[in-house]
């Protein structure tokens, strides 16, 4: 991961050329051109170029400062777009996309407008500023790298200019911006001034010396006051970890009065993935209001804050837990910056040396003042197609499997069990019953039932008793087809609260095994139409089985709502559109996925039944034939990166090609 892309490791040698040709389509503007608003005045204190840091993990979250510069931009110029920021993890080669620190700024090469507008933006970014430096506002923000129209700038070699950019995208319908992290995190000067330090004073001209007086008796000398302690430092890797058993699932307990935190008793293993999952929250200082958990803290008349700093004149991420010097980049439970319901947080780590490592938590003043503890379990992420565990009903963070599903294998996930919650409601996965009222619903007010990654998903009685509760075992099944390899998290879920819940549930998870029905005999293929949820990531399989060999018709119709983080698009079998934007086109959001219907997991050309190309934006029906290689029955899918924003459906038609 240290290798840099090929996007900006050619073509060193011609950057007076590449400057030059640049120079054509960056048409200089005139100087009343509209340009973002800075928030502050500024200083000389400024922040040094960026470094260039490639992605290194997946945490497709859009990190604040990018949300905070991807607005500014918006905001400034109406008529451009956002091509998004994150991108899913399974998605395409290494980009800072992925970890939520670099943005697509729609505009497009062919648009005057557009054009003006990028000039103004680049001339903002590259320019001196009265202090005499060089790229302000680029340094000031923590652009890393910019890439538009088939040229590249970037911070790290900034004084090559602008230069020729061989990469796959022209980009000559969006421009590229990549941050660094204290860019994507928004502690750079743009947004805080004070974060660079303030300016050295300039000296001031020394007085005329007075004539010098007659000495008087010295005093005794006062004692020296003592020295302010020094900051601790941040916490680092030590040079060798021990050796031990190879770890799968540990649950550790780590202290924060102990500057020297706690080690694993297992050894992790280099290269593999691993979940860092951290709980709870700790009083980093003798005051109440000082409390803090893995990521976020609160302080005194203060809200609880991602990056804060304990020490004055400081711009440090303090009071965080550190896996083996690293600093933990978690993902909180509830999908926000700082989880202030549970405060659980979640990260996918893959260590780069064998051994036992330190847990540690960086408070740059003292430990000694410190009370409580956090709560760590660290699990290896390895493919286990078979699992089991426990989900406790207080668990308000539910529990996350002991291990990956395979990306595009179809699993049963089982849950068996009742609970009990407050007020005496007894439940299963997806039943519940009450004191006044002894018969088990699956509609109740106030559901009780099961949540699968915080998605509200339907389990089906694993014992067909002809109603929607299984009051004979209460074992209910969900079948799941995860989009990429990961763990799954279950929670029950109680809109009433978690701390008067007792009891657990079991969760197995194994391969789905399903009875093949028989091929039908070529010329008794009768004409099948079903449903697909653009809101489930199962396929759905026809009722018939057909011969190898077999020569079929498919039709597809309707329209579903796919939301991503910025807007609603519009979709079908085959095209999508943007409410923003008039027309439908085959690309379909701004995450970089593709939603359109597949065909036994293979995307394909659908044609569209009105004669156009390449979408049909009056009736949004299509076709396409299908050869059947194999003997069985054909599925269907929405391809999509998240299924919990879709809406809607759509209707598919399987008959016998004529």
């Amino acid at each position: 991961m240290n290798r840099r892309p090929h996007l900006f490791a050619r073509c060193l040698g011609a950057a007076l050329a590449s400057t030059l040709v640049f120079a054509t389509v960056l048409i200089a503007a005139p100087t009343t051109a509209k340009v973002p608003r800075a928030p502050h005045r500024y200083s000389a204190a400024i922040d040094p170029l960026a470094g260039y840091t490639p992605q290194q993990r997946c945490s497709p979250t859009a990190k604040r400062g990018t949300t905070a510069f991807a607005n500014m931009l918006l905001r400034t110029y109406r008529s451009s777009t956002s091509l998004g920021i994150v991108r899913s993890c399974g998605i395409g080669g290494a980009s800072e996309h992925k970890e939520g620190r670099a943005f697509d700024w729609g505009v497009s090469i062919h648009s005057a407008a557009d054009r003006r507008a990028v000039n103004s933006v680049m001339r903002w970014l590259l320019k001196t500023d009265k202090f005499g430096n060089r790229y302000a506002m680029a340094r000031r923000l923590g652009i890393q790298y910019m890439i538009w129209n088939r040229r590249i700038w970037g911070s790290y070699s900034a004084s090559s200019g602008w230069r020729r950019y061989t990469g796959a995208s022209p980009h000559t319908d969006h421009v590229h911006f990549s941050l660094s992290w204290k860019g994507a995190r928004k502690k750079t000067t743009f947004w805080n001034p004070r974060r660079a330090g303030a300016p050295k004073p300039k000296p001031r001209p020394r007085p005329t010396p007075a004539p010098k007086p007659r000495p008087k008796p010295k005093p005794a000398p006062k004692p020296a006051p003592k020295p302010r302690s020094k900051p601790l430092p941040e916490p680092t890797s030590p040079r060798r970890l021990a050796a031990g058993t190879p770890l799968v699932n540990e649950q550790i307990a780590l202290p924060v009065r102990r500057r020297v935190g706690v080690t694993t008793q297992g050894a992790l293993q280099a290269g593999r993935p691993y979940l860092v999952e951290v709980s709870g929250s700790y009083r980093y200082a003798k005051s109440r209001q000082a409390r803090a958990d893995a990521e976020c803290s609160t302080a005194p008349r203060s809200d609880w804050d991602r990056h804060r700093s304990v020490r004055r004149r400081s711009w440090d991420d303090h009071l965080e837990v550190y896996v083996d010097g690293n600093d933990l980049q978690g993902d909180s439970d509830n999908a926000s910056d700082c989880d202030t319901d549970t405060h659980t947080y979640r990260w996918i780590y893959q260590p780069t040396r064998d051994g036992r490592v330190p847990l540690r938590i960086w408070d740059p003043v003292r430990h000694n003042d410190n009370a409580g503890k956090l709560d760590v379990r660290i699990t290896d992420l390895g493919v286990r197609n078979r699992m089991s565990w426990r989900v406790p009903a207080n668990a308000a963070a539910g529990v996350t499997s002991p291990g990956s599903l395979q990306a595009g294998v179809e699993y049963d996930v089982v849950v068996a069990g009742t609970w009990r919650a407050g007020g005496g409601v007894r439940a299963d996965a997806e039943c519940s019953t009450t004191t006044g009222d002894s018969t088990w619903r699956r509609e109740r007010d106030g559901d009780h039932d099961v949540l699968l990654d915080r998605d509200g998903v339907r389990f089906d009685p694993v014992v067909n008793d002809g109603g929607d509760c299984n009051i004979e075992n209460h074992a209910y099944r969900y079948t799941f087809t995860p989009g990429e390899t990961r763990p799954v998290n279950l929670r029950v879920d109680d809109f009433g609260g978690y701390g008067n819940n007792r009891g657990a549930l079991r969760v197995r998870v194994a391969p789905h095994v399903e009875a093949e029905p028989e091929p039908a005999e070529s010329g008794s293929i009768e004409r099948e139409q079903i449903t697909v949820d653009a809101e489930s990531s199962t396929p759905v399989r026809t009722k018939q089985s057909y011969p190898a060999g077999t020569q079929l018709l498919l039709k597809a119709t309707g329209t579903f709502l796919n939301h991503t983080r910025d807007d609603w698009y519009q979709a079908d079998a085959e095209c999508s559109r943007e409410y923003s934007w008039n027309g439908w086109r085959e690309w379909s959001n701004s995450l970089g996925g593709h939603s359109e219907l597949a065909v036994n997991g293979a995307s394909g050309t659908w044609t569209p039944e009105d004669g156009s190309a390449p979408c049909d934006e009056s009736g949004n029906a299509y076709w396409r034939t299908w050869t059947v290689e194999q003997a069985g029955p054909l599925s269907f899918v929405v391809t999509d990166d998240d299924y919990s924003r879709n809406r809607g459906s759509l209707t598919v038609t399987v008959e016998e090609a004529r």
